[in-house]
This record gives C-alpha cells, sequence and structure tokens, in this order.
C-alpha cells in the first residue's frame, strides 16, 4: 500500500523539479516563468508540447518507481 503512494508522489515530484528548474532558469516570475518554461520544455510544439513532454516525465518516472531503478540499470 505505501509502495503505491511513493510511486505516485515519485510520479508526479520529478515533473514538478524539471519544471521548476527550468522556470528558474528563464529568469521571469510569476504566470510568465510558467509560460516560458514549459514554451522552452516544448521546443517547436510550444506550451502543448512542454505539456507533453512533462506527461511523458510523469510515465517514465512512475515506470522506474514501479520496476525499481537497480532492475532497470542491470
Amino acid at each position: 500500500m505505501l509502495d503505491k503512494v511513493v510511486e505516485k508522489i515519485v510520479a508526479l515530484g520529478v515533473p514538478g523539479l524539471v519544471l521548476l528548474v527550468v522556470m528558474a532558469a528563464s529568469g521571469w516570475a510569476g504566470g510568465a516563468a510558467i509560460v516560458t518554461a514549459l514554451s522552452m520544455l516544448g521546443g517547436p510544439a510550444g506550451m502543448l508540447g512542454g505539456l507533453l513532454c512533462l506527461g511523458v516525465m510523469v510515465l517514465i518516472s512512475h515506470a522506474l518507481a514501479k520496476y525499481g531503478f537497480e532492475k532497470f540499470l542491470h
């Protein structure tokens, strides 16, 4: 039961940290930082691409948390 909770927290935490780092690197504040960060993550696809990128990160981090990072490396 606790393993499932940790998997969900990890799955949401990793993309949140990535978004936070990109927002800090953008140099903007407030709502402009979120828009700029999503656009930077999305590349040519813009904000929608950034949201898609974060969604893919959720799936990847959930899979890594579910199977274990050690099993993934071997």
